[in-house]
């Protein structure tokens, strides 16, 4: 079984396989950052208070149209992880993003729902974050 496994490395590092791969992979952990550093940014990440959000609500909305046109690319990239839950996570967290940033325009949709788009936003990151690493780990 090792020997068929070093066959396959062999044919993806060849082929160039493994090398896009690894772009693919630092592509999408770079993007990643930039919704970690959103989240820190704004108070986000640990807590349940949005002050900070709607204290800079333009900020926020620039941020998010980054976090959003960066990361719908990067759905079609995450295609490069067969067998692996990436595609599906990246795109859930690029329409979070794009939810908080719709709610924060519209204020009747600001109250009822901008506390559960920020909580589902953390919580698909994290989702995210640890298909990543398991992805990392696998190879």
């Amino acid at each position: 079984m090792k020997r068929m496994r070093n066959v396959f490395n062999t044919v993806n590092a060849l082929t160039g396989k493994t090398g896009r791969q690894i772009k693919a992979m630092e592509a999408i952990g770079e993007w990643a950052g930039t919704v970690q550093t959103f989240l820190t940014c704004y108070d986000l990440y640990g807590s349940s208070e949005l002050g900070t959000l709607l204290d800079k609500p333009g900020d926020a909305k620039f941020d998010l149209v980054g976090i959003t046109y960066n990361g719908r690319p990067l759905v079609e990239t995450a295609k490069a992880f067969k067998k692996t839950d990436l595609p599906e996570l990246v795109e859930v967290v690029v329409n979070g993003a794009e939810a908080i940033r719709r709610y924060l325009i519209n204020p009747t949709l600001q109250e009822a729902h901008l506390t559960q788009a920020v909580l589902n936003l953390r919580v698909d990151y994290e989702r995210l974050q640890s298909e990543i690493n398991r992805v990392i780990a696998s190879d």
